[in-house]
């Protein structure tokens, strides 16, 4: 079984090769690598499963057919070689992770009737505060993804404000979705601040209506409406109901959910992230040109993660499926 699966394995990256070739640069994904700690099944008090917004968005997009680099700093301890070993095993660039003596941080899930969750997350004194190796290099990539309270809060959210403005300076296109965990954020009135001044520096903003009422107290504000005066874009998804894309200067693009047995809903909002930009991978549509996407573009992305989405949460914990985007053209 083991001599099938690393054929696979194999087989996968060859195909991933032969796309980079043909569709040209990849994405950097920047945040956190957390184990989820989740109620387990029959039996089974709970589990223990490899998660994090970072490290979801990485997955889903490798899978997703796209060529990935992950920056983080992963533990040496136990749980952060399973890290490594998943990373290998997906096919996922890690020359940009860092490898610390302090522990694998930890986020425990409760899961409601609907399998909706909140999370209890111990982060002090663990990996989740030592800075990643920052990449010499950012030519290689067409796109950099930064994502959650790891792009915001501390040490790691000042070395994500850096990438980020050096990716702009690059040409990269940036997207960054907020991922906003109340119980992890210091006071409200920073947290605007540090995500005004990271929203400014990239082309699509990415955001739960939850997000956006606990920023603002509604699903829009001032601050949201004002950034997408200056160009940019959002994206804003809203569980069972779906969701919506403001482009620039044209009307907003509405995608419903899927109807699907939902397990949980842990990863969802990251499948739903990494299968839009493995998306845009396949059909062109990151780097420079992100700002001004056709709509036939956006529609395919929209379509393919919703899909992908729907998949993860019909699973436990965040395991998006192996799908390639369709083609926008087709």
């Amino acid at each position: 079984m083991r001599a099938l699966a690393l054929r696979h394995l194999a087989s996968d990256a060859q195909s991933r090769q032969a796309r980079v070739a043909v569709t040209g640069k990849g994405v950097l994904v920047y945040g956190e690598a957390l184990v989820d700690i989740v109620p387990g099944r029959a039996g089974h008090e709970h589990e223990t499963v490899l998660g994090g917004s970072g490290f979801n968005t990485a997955l889903a997009l490798a899978r997703c057919g796209a060529p990935v680099a992950y920056n983080v700093s992963l533990s040496q301890d136990g749980h952060g070689q399973l890290f490594v070993q998943r990373l290998t095993e997906e096919g996922i660039d890690q020359r940009f992770v860092g490898i610390c003596e302090a522990p694998t941080p930890s986020a425990t899930a409760s899961l409601d009737a609907d399998g909706a969750a909140t999370y209890r997350f111990s982060l002090n004194g663990t990996a989740f505060d030592t800075a990643p190796p920052a990449p010499a290099d950012l030519d290689e990539f067409a796109h950099l993804h930064v994502t959650s309270f790891g792009a915001t809060l501390g040490t790691s959210g000042q070395a994500a404000l850096a990438l980020m403005r050096r990716a702009r300076a690059a040409g990269l296109s940036v997207s960054y979705d907020l991922n906003i965990r109340p119980a992890v954020l210091p006071a409200l009135e920073d947290v605007r601040h540090a995500i005004a001044e990271r929203a400014a520096l990239c082309d699509l903003l990415k955001c739960s209506t939850d997000d956006a009422r606990t920023l603002h107290g509604t699903e829009f504000g001032y601050p949201l409406a004002r950034w997408l005066a200056h160009g940019g874009q959002l994206l804003v998804t809203d569980g069972e109901k779906g969701g919506y894309l403001l482009p620039f200067r044209r009307e907003p693009m509405v995608f419903p959910a899927l109807a699907q047995e939902v397990v949980d809903t842990i990863g969802a909002g990251d499948s739903f992230m990494g299968a839009f930009l493995a998306s845009l991978w396949r059909n062109g549509g990151l780097g420079p040109v992100m700002r001004n996407l056709p709509n036939e573009l956006c529609a395919a992305a929209l379509g393919f993660a919703v899909v992908v989405a729907a998949e993860n949460c019909a699973q436990q914990g965040c395991n998006p499926p192996r799908r390639d985007p369709p083609s926008a053209h087709d």
